[in-house]
């Protein structure tokens, strides 16, 4: 190959890739809500939520938590933040107070009416007052809302406005438990950005936060899908450089040791560290031509990239410096480990990319896919052209200040032949554990609660504090939305024999058990009689389109938990008949469950399938490639069994984490597969002979332990990352790796490769 050609061309690459990483922080999505097809009854909600109800023009994506704020405090917040640009409303306690002197204003002049006339005019605005007082049982200064509104009184008078107190049933929705709540509605979608990068609702919350703390508010937090994004996004940068650097300085360490060499690692990783750059810029394009990227996946795209890149790197080297202590030249040496072990990498590479790419197709995982599919194929081109280059060219001095020196393990060797003794056996045994293990997993339900996982951040700390005082179920409510062909009700009329209807569902839902309240266009008791508090009732929950109704529904449980899955499911049933749909983050879960599994069970029996027919056609073997993949699936699962004793919640495991975790084993544990098998072929077409197996193994086993090591520690720093799901997926990597690398690949994968080999061809002796 032309050397100097492959270098230009690697410059030019780096030079562009460098330009497009640069731009990949505007390109990541934040927003974990799974998109379900409009089919289920949640996705149905939710459209006419955002058709009819506020959610069309304007979105609430931002919550503003105050402990121990007094009412005019909230009314002095509100008016700082509906200034700002972009905000098109709030709601919080001022409107339960308006709301509730509204009624009582109606009362009032009503009441002032009646005595006028009674009095034939005669009377004082004073008089007036006090019988107004002495009639509706009310203290005097209520009747400052005599022949004035709720919002006048405010503006002119605001130290009367607060005498008002409402009831509780006004109040608490927006303060409980010395709580309150503002609701900041804007007109722009929470994960919506410009396209020059900037994200509104975040430039928004920032300018609350400073416009609440000018107001002299200390005790408060904003939360929501704005704010979190925004806190998220302002420490990615910080996350992924922590993450690089981690992986960086262990692969570093490990690399050094193995080899007992300082210019080895440095050399390697830095070649490798370049397919990060092209990862970030692969994460621009996915980003600026498809779909903005799922933030979760940088640090595992790190960890990938660098792991598999100085697993490659290794591999490559070790047969380097093999053949170098065999005596033949650098030149020649290079070629000989391009040729043999850059083949195995090529396959390798090849089939973790197709494992990739598949997660393309699903939904959730689709940008995963596309960034790391497409991010592994630089990596082995940098790994078998401009690595070999480098080495090629240094010689044995890349090796320095160790001597060139090769020596098989006889241990693992030792070890290996033990186990063929009684293959079946140790085979029995490896299937039970597994077996065991599998039950397990498959009794751990999964859990689609994203912000359990969150950092301690301040906007997860005011989710906290609004959830413990209002309760998850407040915060996270079941809505049902019934869409009806008749109009409810207009200028000139109410349809009262609907509503009536409406009002025994609600009945028939409040008598469930776990229902805590329900809120909707009528009370449950509704007899057909229309006041001004039902009047109001109507509007509140009333769409756009005087057709659509709104109930909410307050549980006892937890939004996640399987008693609040198991009411949604009934509620649903019971609401169906009558053109109503449940939604909400409950119903969501259910429904985005209910469209996930298929696409995950396809995974699961269509990537070892792709794996088996690769490894066939590289191997010649359908019976050690079945082996082979089995081993892959073993250490998964007891991995899985270990992820799931050390962090399973109430509500159970993460969905992505199994999965996630499976995908990323069946592409990365075929490494050692091919690496092994390249060997034990080698070795077979010598000799074919059980001892030719033993000698493959003895002869890898160095640089193999060294590549699963290598896996585990660039995953398994990911332990520290406080996002818990990528700390929970890096660990369940680290282990999965370990235990392919110390266990399988030493006591069971001999014992197939026996079988294999007996079932596929008599093993000649010597």
């Amino acid at each position: 190959m032309n050397k100097k050609l492959v270098v230009i061309l690697w410059i030019i690459g780096i030079l562009i890739a460098i330009l497009l990483s640069s731009q990949s922080s505007n390109y990541l999505n934040y927003n974990e809500n799974t998109t379900i097809p409009s089919t289920y009854p949640s996705a149905k909600a939710q459209e006419l939520l955002s058709t009819y109800f506020h959610g069309g023009n304007i979105n609430n994506s931002i919550d503003i938590v105050l402990v121990n704020s007094s009412p005019q405090e909230v009314y002095k917040a509100i008016t700082a933040i509906e200034q700002i640009k972009g905000v098109c409303k709030t709601e919080s306690i001022i409107n339960a107070y308006i709301a509730y002197d509204e009624i009582l204003g109606k009362e009032i002049n009503y009441t002032s009416y009646e005595i006028y006339k009674e009095n034939n005019g005669n009377v004082s605005t004073q008089e007036l007052k006090e019988e107004i007082a002495q009639y509706l049982h009310v203290p005097l200064y209520y009747t400052c809302l005599f022949n004035t509104s709720p919002q006048d009184l405010l503006n002119k008078n605001e130290t009367a406005f607060f005498l008002i107190a409402p009831p509780s049933q006004f109040t608490s929705t927006y303060e409980t438990k010395n709580v309150s709540v503002i609701f900041v509605y804007t007109k722009y979608c929470p994960n919506y950005n410009f396209k020059n990068g900037t994200y509104p609702d975040g430039k928004i919350s920032c300018e609350i936060h400073s416009k609440l703390s000018k107001c002299g508010l200390t005790n408060f937090y904003l939360t929501g899908p704005a704010p979190l994004v925004q806190e998220l996004s302002g420490s990615e940068n910080q996350r992924q450089a922590i993450t690089f650097a981690l992986v960086f300085i262990a692969l570093l360490l490990i690399t050094g040791i193995y080899f007992r060499s300082i210019l080895a690692p440095i050399i390697t990783l830095s070649v490798i560290a370049l397919s990060v750059i092209f990862g970030m810029a692969i994460v621009t394009l996915v980003g600026k031509l498809y779909h903005p990227v799922d933030f979760q996946v940088i640090e595992p795209m790190i960890s990938v990239l660098l792991g598999i890149g100085t697993d490659y790197s290794v591999f490559l080297l070790s047969r380097f410096k093999e053949e170098l202590a065999k005596g033949k030249s650098k030149e020649d040496a290079m070629k000989i480990s391009v040729k043999t072990s850059g083949k195995a990498i090529l396959i390798s590479g090849s089939a973790v990319t197709l494992v990739f790419l598949s997660l393309s197709f699903i939904p959730y995982l689709h940008t995963w896919g596309l960034t790391i599919g497409f991010s592994v194929p630089i990596t082995v081109l940098l790994a078998v052209t401009l690595l070999p280059i480098i080495y090629g060219k240094i010689g044995s001095k890349i090796f320095w200040p160790s001597h060139l020196h090769f020596a098989e393990n006889k241990s693992l060797g030792n070890i290996a032949r033990v186990t063929m003794k009684k293959p079946k056996t140790t085979l029995l045994i490896s299937l039970f554990v597994g077996l065991i293990a599998l039950a397990f997993i498959l009794s751990v339900p999964l859990s689609l609660d994203f912000t359990s996982g969150l950092p301690n951040i301040p906007a997860v700390k005011g989710l906290k504090i609004l959830e413990n005082a209002f309760g998850q179920s407040f915060v996270n409510p079941d809505l049902i939305v019934f869409n009806e062909s008749s109009t409810v009700m207009n200028s000139t009329y109410v349809n009262t024999a609907l509503l009536t209807e409406i009002a025994k569902i609600e009945e028939n839902i409040s008598r469930l058990s776990g229902v805590k309240q329900v809120i909707g266009p009528v009370p449950c008791n509704f007899n057909g009689t229309i006041t001004p508090e039902i009047l109001h009732q109507i509007r509140e929950n009333l769409g756009t389109n005087n057709k659509t109704l709104l109930v909410t529904i307050i549980m006892n449980y937890g939004t996640y938990t399987q008693q609040a899955q198991n009411l949604v499911n009934t509620i649903q049933k019971m609401v169906k008949p009558y053109h109503g749909y449940v939604g909400g983050t409950t119903a969501s879960v259910i429904d985005a469950l209910d469209y996930l599994l298929p696409y995950y069970e396809m995974l699961i029996i269509i990537l070892p399938i792709i794996l088996i027919i690769s490894l066939t056609a590289f191997l010649r073997s359908i019976k050690i490639s079945i082996g082979a993949v089995g081993t892959i699936l073993l250490s998964i699962t007891l991995s899985l069994a270990i992820i799931y004793l050390l962090f399973r919640s109430a509500d159970g495991i993460l969905f992505f984490i199994p999965i996630t975790i499976f995908v990323l084993m069946i592409g990365l544990g075929n490494d050692y597969s091919i690496f092994i098998l390249t060997r034990v072929k080698e070795e077979i077409e010598k000799e074919r002979n059980i001892e030719s197996i033993v000698r493959a193994i003895s002869i890898s086993a160095g640089a193999v332990t060294a590549l699963g090591v290598i896996l585990a520690a660039s995953f398994g720093v990911l332990a520290v990352d406080p996002i818990k799901p990528i700390a929970e997926l890096g660990i369940g990597i680290a282990i999965a790796a370990l235990l392919d690398t110390f266990v399988i690949r030493i006591f069971v994968y001999p014992a197939i490769l026996k079988i294999a080999l007996r079932l596929k061809d008599t093993i000649k002796r010597k």
